[in-house]
Parts: C-alpha cells; structure tokens; sequence
C-alpha cells in the first residue's frame, strides 16, 4: 500500500481513535425520586470521559505546566507533567427550599450503606446559569470550599474517579446536606438513584464524523472490484443520523511499467482491488452520498444498525481510457459495537459506534457505458 492510500485509510479510521476518547454526557429522561423526599432531587445527567486539567496547574512559559505555592521565599512554581484527568462526572438535580448546605457527596452500589464507603466525590460543582465559554458547553464554576449552599433548584454535580462497571450496574450518588435552622444544624443523607432501574438515559451527541472503509463487489461501468474509503459528517435528529459522505478509491495500480494490466495476475474480478490481473480495469473513483442512518436494536454494547443511502460516483477506467459516471440508491445492515457506556440508554439514543455493514447498491448510468452490473453488493468496516 502506497503511502497515499495508507494516508487515506487512517483517516477513514480516525472516528474509531476519536469516539474512544471523547467525551459523552447522557440526559435522564426517567429518573426515581430521592429518598428521603426532601429536599426534592433526582439524577440529571451522567457525563463519561470528563476531561479536564488538574486542578491547581498552571501553563507557564514555552507550553509547559507548573504547580505555584508560596514559600518563605516567595512564589515558587514547580514543573509537572502536563497531563488531562478523565473522570465522571454524575449531576442531580436538587430542589433546595429552604437554603441547604452540601457537606459531600458519593457515589456507591444501591447496596451500600449510605454516605458511607463508595467513591467520595474528587470535587463538588454548581452548574453556572447563561455564561457560556464557548458555542457548544455550558461553563460550570468549581466550588473548592465546602460546604456548598443551595438555594432553589440548582444542579449538583460531582466529579468522582472512573469506574465503568459500576456504570453498568444499580448505583446511587447520596449527598450529605445539613440545614441551620437557629443554631441547631441538622445532618441528612439524601440517596439519589443514578442508574438502575427507573432510570432511562439519552445521548445527547448531536455532530459525529464518520469513516468507512468498503470493499464493493464491481461499480455500474465496470466488473472489477473495488476498494472505497469514506469519510463523512452526520447531524442525530432524534433518533437518525442525517449525514453527507465523500468518497475516493479504486482498483490496485497496475504494475507493468507500460500501464497494461498484469497478465500473470489471478484470473476473474472479484481481487482487482488487491491483485490486478489480465481481466481487470485499472480504476480510480470519487463520489459523494446522502446517507440517513440509525440504531434498530440495542443490547448492552451490541447494536443492529440500518442505513439508506443516495450516491453518485464518478470514474476514470483504463486500459482504455474512459470516464463515467453512476448514481443510485445504497441499502445496508449494520453490526455495531456501540458505546451506551451506562446502564439505562434508550435503544434508540444516538451513539458512537463502529463495526461492519453488508449493503447492496443500485446504479443507473449518467454516462459512460454500463458495463458493470446494475444491482451490486459490498461489506464496509466502518465508525461514527
């Protein structure tokens, strides 16, 4: 493989590297109440892969990130590793009237005994109300001193260590609150159900960049196998992934020096993409498509995806020099290993996936010959 094809692979594959490391914040749609029922709350949403700086670093000169304190010699910095934490972040929505104070939170089995044991929270957040720090995330403000006062509704949220299992099973945040009523303070644990049953969750991805690599058995205006590679850009509208892909590929090169196909490669079409030999064409393709996409069933981390497509290919054909170009409708059914991440997930949430499609396409000639046939099939390894 050329380096400009394995240029362009890594970049159909790209979206399978992106969506591992990415961060993904589920909405509670159906949520159980807390118990005790006051103060009123119940779980609001669950964000995995929390990235974030460790608290108390500094970038300093040349990019280079730093710990400041202060000395009896003054403002020291000492240099760090510049590393970015990943943890989860677990938000209740809390209904505090009157004023409460949050002592701490954890996050444990629903068989824990509570606020006790499980993971205490590594910081405790207030989410912020209109500010904005850029087009696509809301700002939320880190309160360092504890206790944190609430008044009226507001979202708690904690930041607590990852633990991906417990994210599959019945978990619970308790939040300890303490209320002044006079100068008698009064201690309350507050269990919130988190994920378990009861409680439903939605992807709220709304962009995805997709790649795909695809082996298609012959095109409209040839015989000869290829190889396609695909990258594409996709909006969720609910429960369907709207998207627009390009396309480019073809047949291996030839590798006789005076560009007629090689007469001791393997007879027939079906390797032309791999091995060219004596019946094969020599094809470079480019094109683009229409796809509208989703999520059929869901179990766990396994999904049946579906996709229909529409898409117009042009190519270049050789020996004999010919262009031509085909459009027509794609159909395709999807094994997907998806990424739910937490118990709860609607089967029809958007999601990141990846895994392999069977489709088959259908062309019509826009010009050129019709050469190849009009209904052919392929297999594609592909993410979004």
């Amino acid at each position: 493989m050329n380096a400009r094809r394995r240029s362009a692979v890594l970049l159909a594959l790209a979206p399978l590297s992106i969506m591992a490391c990415a961060t993904v914040r589920y909405q509670a749609r159906q949520s159980s109440p807390a118990v005790p029922a006051t103060p009123v709350a119940h779980a609001e949403s669950v964000t995995i892969r929390d990235l974030h700086q460790t608290a108390g670093e500094v970038r300093i000169a040349n990019g280079v990130f730093a710990r400041p304190s202060v000395t009896s010699a003054g403002l020291t910095t000492e240099e760090i590793p510049g590393e970015i934490d990943r943890t989860i972040l677990l938000a209740v929505r809390v209904a505090a009237d009157p004023e409460v104070e949050v002592l701490d939170m954890v996050w444990s089995p629903d068989s824990a005994p509570r606020c006790a044991g499980g993971h205490p929270a590594l910081a405790i957040l207030v989410d912020a109300q209109g500010e904005l720090n850029s087009s696509l995330a809301a700002r939320a403000q880190v309160h360092w001193e504890r206790p944190i006062v609430l008044r009226g509704e507001q979202v708690l949220s904690g930041r607590f260590d990852e633990d991906t299992s417990l994210l599959h099973a019945a978990s619970v945040v308790d939040v300890h609150f303490a209320r002044r009523e006079g100068t008698t303070v009064r201690e309350d644990c507050v269990r919130v159900p988190m994920t378990g049953p009861g409680v439903t969750f939605w992807n709220l991805k709304r962009w995805s960049v997709g790649g795909r690599v695809s082996w298609r058995r012959a095109l409209r205006f040839t015989d000869s196998s290829v190889v396609l590679l695909g990258l594409s850009v996709g909006r969720w509208v609910g429960p369907v992934r709207i998207g627009v892909e390009g396309m480019f590929g073809g047949t291996k090169d030839s590798p006789n020096s005076d560009g007629t196909p090689n007469r001791s490669g393997p007879a027939g079409t079906g390797l032309c993409f791999l091995a060219p030999g004596p019946d094969c064409d020599e094809v470079i393709a480019g094109g683009f498509a229409l796809e509208v996409s989703g999520i059929g069933r869901r179990w766990d981390c396994w999904a049946v995806g579906w996709s229909v497509s529409y898409e117009t290919l042009f190519a270049r054909i050789r020996p004999v020099e010919r262009h031509a170009i085909a459009g027509g409708p794609r159909l395709a059914l999807q094994l997907l290993r998806a990424v739910p991440d937490v118990a709860g997930v609607s089967p029809h949430s958007p999601t990141s996936a990846w895994g392999f499609e069977l489709y088959a396409a259908a062309g019509w000639e826009v010009t050129g010959a019709a050469v190849g046939p009009p209904i052919t099939y392929g297999v594609s390894l592909l993410g979004f």
